[in-house]
């Protein structure tokens, strides 16, 4: 479970990167939307059966969609060296792997930190949520959905990108809470059948 964990959020990194495009504004920022990461990371905990394991499987997958999403920078050094070190002289091979990893991770490691603890957070709900169907960790999830658009204008003081792309966000949102109370009332119906009359 925990390489299918890496290996779906080294694709969703991979597809969230090939979708922005500076040429078209909508394109980019849906690319950038952060509110899936969670959901990955919610998926995978859900489908754990311990605490802990859910933690760790949600922090791999958080991690594999950084690596996936901006290893394009960490392979462009190696296929280019000259990208990193200019008109210096080749160093060796392995001054260069430190030095290109330790560029890349300077550029990616505050986002590097946000999925580790975003993975713990959301790995853990996704198993409270497989445990009980709890409304608290249903509304965590759809959260995201509604609270990035906001934070982007906290952030900068503006909204980034058209107006269309935030509500399409939004609307995601709805969905989402959508299904947890679907959920939570297919739960209840069938727990109501199983306890059959009193």
């Amino acid at each position: 479970m925990l390489v299918l964990s890496v290996l779906a959020g080294a694709l969703l990194g991979l597809f969230m990167e090939s979708l922005p495009a500076p040429s078209d504004p909508g394109t980019f920022w849906v690319g950038n939307f952060s509110a899936p990461w969670a959901v990955l990371a919610f998926a995978v905990g859900w489908a754990q059966r311990s605490r802990l394991w859910a933690a760790i499987g949600g922090v791999a997958a958080e991690v594999a969609i950084v690596v996936g999403f901006y290893g394009q920078f960490l392979v462009g050094d190696f296929a280019d060296p000259r990208k990193l070190l200019g008109p210096e002289p080749y160093p060796g091979h392995l001054p260069f792997i430190e030095t290109a990893v330790a560029n890349w991770l300077s550029f990616a490691g505050p986002w590097m930190v946000l999925a580790i603890g975003a993975g713990v957070v959301y790995g853990v709900l996704g198993r409270w949520w497989g445990q009980s169907r709890s409304i608290a960790a249903g509304v965590a999830i759809a959260l995201p959905f509604f609270v990035e658009p906001f934070a982007w204008r906290v952030y900068d003081g503006f909204l980034k990108g058209p107006l269309v792309v935030w509500a399409v966000e939004m609307a995601a949102g709805i969905a989402v809470l959508g299904w947890v109370l679907l959920a939570r009332r297919r739960l209840a119906s069938h727990q109501l059948t199983a306890a059959g009359p009193t």
